[in-house]
């Protein structure tokens, strides 16, 4: 009868540990306690936005260009940070941005592929995104500082061209 005992045990114990390891089921009165419920939260106005653009020419053949872009920082904030500046321009060079997020914006462009054009593609306008915080924006609003170009020499090398060359209102 000893060796009879534990076989009983064992298929006792089984069921038990099957029915609770099955995690409870569905139905029959289990009380989960008390529902949390969502507290609504007042959503913000969305602060008004206002794009810039701003038209690039030029009068020589460029390949490559950089200038900053002033802005007044307590009013207006440009929308994005750092290199994430929500900046476009309209041909497919390509463009570098770098918001300061203190009123200064560096831009630099250079020719999508200078294998199939060698120059920027101006005349072109360049559009940035800003955050009304405290009036409007416009073109006459920004101030355009420290213009510097690249040309092509004769060898085709690009050397420093005349900075007043390139247009941007």
């Amino acid at each position: 009868m000893r060796g009879a005992r534990p076989m009983r045990i064992a298929l006792v114990a089984l069921p038990l540990l099957v029915a609770l390891g099955c995690g409870g089921g569905g139905g029959g009165g289990h009380d989960t306690g008390p529902v949390a419920t969502a507290t609504p939260v007042a959503t913000p106005s969305p602060v008004p936005t206002e794009s810039v653009t701003l038209t690039l020419s030029s009068s020589i053949d460029v390949v490559g260009a950089s200038f900053t872009v002033g802005y007044e920082a307590g009013r207006v904030a440009l929308l994005g940070s750092g290199p994430q500046a929500q900046c476009r321009l309209a041909s497919s060079d390509l463009i570098a941005v770098n918001d300061d997020d203190a009123g200064t914006l560096r831009v630099a462009l250079l020719p999508a592929n200078p294998l199939q054009r060698p120059t920027l593609a101006l005349p072109t306008t360049f559009t940035c995104d800003f955050a009304e915080n405290g009036g409007a924006i416009g073109p006459g609003d920004v101030r355009v500082a420290s213009k510097k170009v690249a040309v092509l020499d004769g060898n085709g090398i690009a050397i420093a061209g005349d900075a007043s060359k390139l247009d941007v209102q």
